[in-house]
């Protein structure tokens, strides 16, 4: 069968057909919303008129004067009912007004008499100070909450150095010599003294505790406790008051540490190291140089209960042996920060620690020990 085109002209019209019903439908939806928005719009304009009528005939009852109120001979706040509101303006006509005096006032006015004209009066410091400050000539009684005067009295009193460290005062923060609580630094309370005999076999031990080069030890009052990092400790902070050379009854580190910064030799020993030993070595040192200080001390090692310190040095010994002891002097004696030569200038001068000193160093040469161990050469 041959193609014809008019054969889809029955499809065509039924398109059209759709398409002229939904442009009807949505221009029946466009125009009722139009008519629905149209009727609110009028709907909201009536009930405004109707709000703004019954506003006008409410303010139109507020102006009419209430009734009952026709006899009233008070006055209205802020003013009456249907009067119309008129500020009115007062004007105060200038008045000067003066107080009069008084004839028989014999006081002073403050800060002026009325009537008379406020004249500043100037006057020097000196003399406002003076009328200021109270007569207290013939006052015998106690003032509250305290003297005018006491201020200046205090002023002029010379102020009081703080006390940082006179050898005598204060002392029990590192050892006070007679506190009895504090006597155990010189009592040997080992229950077997023998562990502390000297040991043949036992060599001695060469200690040293490196610091920077540049480290400079501090000076501390008593005010402020001084703890070390090694124990028997050769160097670190120290008391300002070094201690007078010689042996003493104990002499704590904080005060043995200033002498070994100038150069000193330190004789410690345990209390219960064997007698002989410890007089062997503090006759040596004793004959070696002046600048020596001899104590007993708890940190030694039962091994070893016999010490030489200097500054960053300590030799501990179990027998004493004059070889080791006399090189270790010479080595590193006169050695330290505050070590100088001149020192015997300093020691007759200087106020020192003597608490707990039990006899003074003697000299061998000079106070500068300008040679040491000198004897002990000629007896090797």
């Amino acid at each position: 069968m041959p193609f014809s085109p008019h054969s889809c002209c029955p499809y065509k019209s039924s398109n059209y057909i759709i398409i002229f019903c939904f442009a009807a439908l949505s221009f029946v939806s466009v125009a009722i919303v139009m008519f629905l928005l149209h009727s609110l719009t009028v709907l909201c304009l009536i009930l405004a008129t109707c709000q703004a009528k019954s506003i006008k005939k409410a303010q139109a009852n507020l102006l009419e004067p209430t009734f009952g109120l026709d006899n009233w001979q008070g006055k209205w706040f802020p003013y009456a009912p249907g009067e119309p509101h008129i500020p009115k303006v007062q004007r105060v006509p200038e008045t000067t007004t003066t107080a009069t005096i008084t004839d028989d006032w014999t006081g002073k006015w403050f800060p002026y008499a009325p009537g008379e004209p406020h004249v500043i009066k100037s006057q020097t410091a000196s003399t406002s100070l003076a009328t200021e400050e109270p007569s207290t000539d013939g006052w015998n009684g106690k003032w509250f909450p305290q003297d005018p005067h006491k201020h200046q009295q205090e002023a002029e009193k010379p102020s009081k150095e703080i006390n940082c460290d006179d050898g005598m005062s204060n002392l029990s923060v590192d050892y006070d010599p007679n506190d009895v609580r504090q006597s155990f630094n010189v009592l040997c309370i080992s229950s077997n003294r023998s562990i502390y005999d000297p040991n043949m076999s036992r060599e001695a031990l060469l200690t040293e505790h490196f610091l920077p080069s540049a480290y400079v030890p501090p000076s501390k009052c008593l005010n402020v406790s001084i703890e070390y990092t090694h124990l028997p400790p050769t160097n670190g902070p120290f008391r300002p008051l070094p201690a007078e050379y010689g042996a003493y009854s104990y002499l704590p580190p904080q005060r043995y540490m200033r002498n070994l910064a100038e150069g000193a030799i330190v004789m410690l020993y345990h209390p219960c190291a064997f007698q002989g030993q410890v007089d062997q070595l503090q006759q040596i040192v004793g004959g070696c140089l002046y600048r020596h200080l001899i104590s007993p001390s708890q940190s030694l090692s039962p091994e070893r209960p016999l010490a030489l310190l200097a500054w960053s040095h300590i030799l501990e010994m179990s027998v004493v042996d004059k070889h080791l002891v006399a090189d270790f002097i010479k080595k590193h004696a006169k050695q330290g920060p505050l070590a100088v030569e001149n020192l015997a200038r300093l020691v007759d001068k200087r106020q020192s620690y003597k608490a707990g000193l039990q006899t003074e160093a003697r000299l061998v040469t000079t106070g500068d020990d300008y040679e040491l161990c000198g004897y002990l050469e000629e007896q090797m």
